[in-house]
């Protein structure tokens, strides 16, 4: 990579492995006692190559060192992929190193050794608007090899809490599908960082083997602190900072200005919210006993069909009228189920949607809740590129923003703090789902993708093993394999187009509108226009197998000329420009304007000349010729005119050939 450093696929470094990457050996050219090691990513799933950048620039103490990052050729894979460079711990992976027995834990060190540098991490990376947000202990590591300086390790190679055991991430994140945690904040940060203190202590397999629905089920009704610590003992330097950061109202929870409070010795009593878990009677739903609307949407989200049955029935609005007191949350509930009745026959009435609504309701600080997928609303790009890389489609997501539920999300108000990421994201939506509700070529959940996913590869099958991310490798991208691929397809697919869209920022709306006309020339014309405006803007080297191959599908394009004249010259001299690999000749070739124009001028000269003889043919079929009196006179005036023509012509060139002779 970068013909620097060689990464060794025979060498794999198990120990290193990120869930979503694989770790392997790299040799540095220019260093050859460096400890490196690379980080092979999953091609399509989206990476943080914004945060690269920055981290690559800036050498953050407390992190491990990144030191380069780009795309290669994975032979393991048959494909190119994205790959970081990393400084290697010399001290391993701590979770690794703890399971092994080799490292123990003194819950009097733990402050020193693990909190205070992970601290100082985080406070650095949010001074530069950086969350790291895969805090967790198997992705610590002993950067030396006496084990005494812990750092973080990746948090690049995917999406914001993609890797993180749903238990390290807050309430509400806990909550979203993998993709769908978001960005976060500091307060996140810390939340991870007490979950991991929280396991260094009481043992990682206590707390991240703890089944799933059940831990979040223990957070919404006894509290963070209370479901990951229980009735272990916990020495009383840690319980302090430990509740603080484990407060489940981001609003309420410990941030910089607490923790650098405590760290200085000044004791604190952080909130500690009361939660309605005494409620005396309890809504029954699939056997179990939920004592407030939050935990019961949550299990609502789980069983859709049976949800739909339980919201509608009156026993939930007597519940929360009689028994939470909450008379207007059930009054927002039967408005839903009224809707749902009341259009029956469209997606308003449907079960999906009846749930995900109602779940809003039960708990605006929740994340949206659609089917299958759940997500903090700023996080919708990452989920889309998910859906497509495990699924195929994104059918759920889409759905869901076309049923506006994000923006039902939004206008709703709940008295625990909402993520400020998505709040600020809340125009974007409008914008979606026009692309969305747009059924041309270059829209549609495409266009979506690539709008929301910066870093994400161009997907198309033609190039998605070549992982195109720039705009300017593209067209030289379809130019590599286009003998290779069967030359009747477009080079030109939803995909590219939809990636074209969303990374090529110049004004390509005539383009596009070309590309959806539903003749097939105009079609053609509107890929050859912008391939050509592309090469020539981005200054791209001739493309001689591409040219090859949208020249050969020209033939429509060709035939759209009237005169048969300029087809033949225009078949005559497509082979010569096509050898010239430029998009721009070959269009000019194609749509000249003046050539245009020539051929137009003259189709309406032709058809005037045609209308013309057209008359005079009429005005003879016209003519009465029935009487043979009639026909032998226009005979014999027609006979006398030809006779005068001719006598003039002979005395005319006997008059030249006398001269000639004379």
């Amino acid at each position: 990579m970068k013909d620097q450093y060689l990464i060794d696929a025979d060498d794999p470094l198990h120990d290193l492995d990120t869930p979503s990457a694989k770790a392997f050996a790299v040799r540095d050219r220019n260093d050859q006692d460096a400890h490196l090691f690379a980080l092979i990513c999953t091609p399509g799933l989206p990476t943080r190559m914004s945060l690269m950048y920055q981290l690559r620039l800036d050498d953050t103490p407390g992190s491990l060192p990144l030191l380069e990052w780009g795309t290669v050729f994975w032979p393991p894979i048959n494909q190119e992929t994205m790959v970081v460079i990393y400084r290697r711990p010399l001290g391993g992976n701590v979770a690794n190193v703890i399971d092994a027995g080799d490292f123990k834990i003194n819950e009097y060190e733990v402050q020193e050794t693990f909190i205070e540098p992970m601290y100082r991490t985080i406070k650095s990376f949010s001074n530069r608007g950086i969350f790291h947000r895969e805090i967790r202990v198997d992705n610590l590591y002993f950067m030396d090899q006496e084990r005494l300086e812990v750092v973080l390790g990746d948090c690049v190679t995917c999406p914001p809490g993609f890797d993180q055991p749903g238990v390290y991430e807050s309430l509400e994140r806990n909550m979203s599908s993998q993709a769908g945690r978001g960005i976060g904040n500091s307060a996140d940060e810390l939340y991870a960082l007490a979950v991991t203190v929280v396991a260094l202590v009481v043992g990682r397999e206590k707390i991240e083997k703890i089944d799933a629905d059940e831990v979040i089920y223990s957070k919404i009704e006894n509290g963070s602190y209370t479901a990951l610590v229980g009735k272990q003992k916990m020495v009383n330097v840690l319980m302090e900072p430990l509740r603080g950061m484990l407060t489940d109202n981001p609003g309420e929870r410990w941030d910089f200005p607490e923790v650098d409070l405590w760290l200085d010795g000044k004791r604190q009593t952080p909130m500690q919210r009361k939660f309605s878990n005494k409620i005396e009677n309890p809504f029954l739903f699939m056997d179990r006993e939920f004592r407030n609307p939050r935990s019961l949407a949550h299990a609502f989200s789980k069983n859709i069909g049976k949800a739909a049955i339980a919201i509608k029935e009156d026993e939930l609005d007597l519940w929360l009228r009689r028994t939470t007191d909450e008379g207007e949350l059930a009054d927002q509930i039967k408005s839903t189920v009224d809707l749902a009745r009341t259009h029956s026959g469209n997606f308003r009435g449907s079960d999906p949607y009846l749930v995900a609504r109602a779940c809003i309701q039960l708990d605006p600080a929740a994340p949206v809740r659609y089917k299958d997928v759940a997500f903090i609303p700023e996080s919708i790009g990452a989920v889309l590129a998910v859906e497509l890389l495990r699924k195929g489609n994104m059918d759920a997501v889409t759905q869901a923003l076309n049923y506006a539920l994000p923006e039902i999300w939004f206008k709703m108000t709940s008295e625990i703090t909402r993520d400020p990421a998505s709040l600020d994201h809340e125009s974007t939506f409008g914008r979606i789902r026009t692309y969305l509700q747009n059924r041309s070529i270059g829209f549609g959940a495409e266009r979506c993708l690539y709008e929301l996913n910066t870093s994400l590869p161009c997907l198309s099958p033609l190039v998605k093993d070549q992982y195109v991310t720039e705009i300017v490798d593209l067209l030289p991208a379809l130019d590599d394999i286009a003998d290779s691929v069967d030359n009747k397809l477009d080079p030109f697919d939803d995909h590219v187009v939809a990636f074209i869209a969303a990374r090529f920022k110049e004004h390509i709306e005539p383009h596009l509108q070309a590309l959806s006309e539903e003749k097939r020339a105009s079609q053609l014309i509107g890929m050859l226009s912008l391939m050509a405006f592309m090469q020539w803007k981005l200054k791209i080297e001739s493309l001689f197998a591409l040219s090859s191959w949208i020249g050969g599908l020209l033939g429509p394009t060709v035939k759209t000329y009237y005169s048969r004249t300029t087809r033949g010259d225009i078949e005559g001299e497509m082979p010569q420009i096509v050898r010239k690999g430029s998009m721009p000749e070959l269009f000019n070739l194609i749509d000249n304007a003046d050539k245009r124009a020539i051929d137009a001028n003259g189709y309406v000269v032709a058809r005037n000349d045609y209308a013309l003889a057209e008359e005079q043919i009429l005005e003879i079929q016209e003519t009465d010729l029935s009487s043979k009196e009639k026909t032998l006179e226009i005979g014999q005036r027609y006979g006398a005119i030809t006779s005068v023509i001719l006598a003039l012509l002979f005395v005319s060139i006997t008059f030249i050939v006398d001269s000639f002779n004379g």
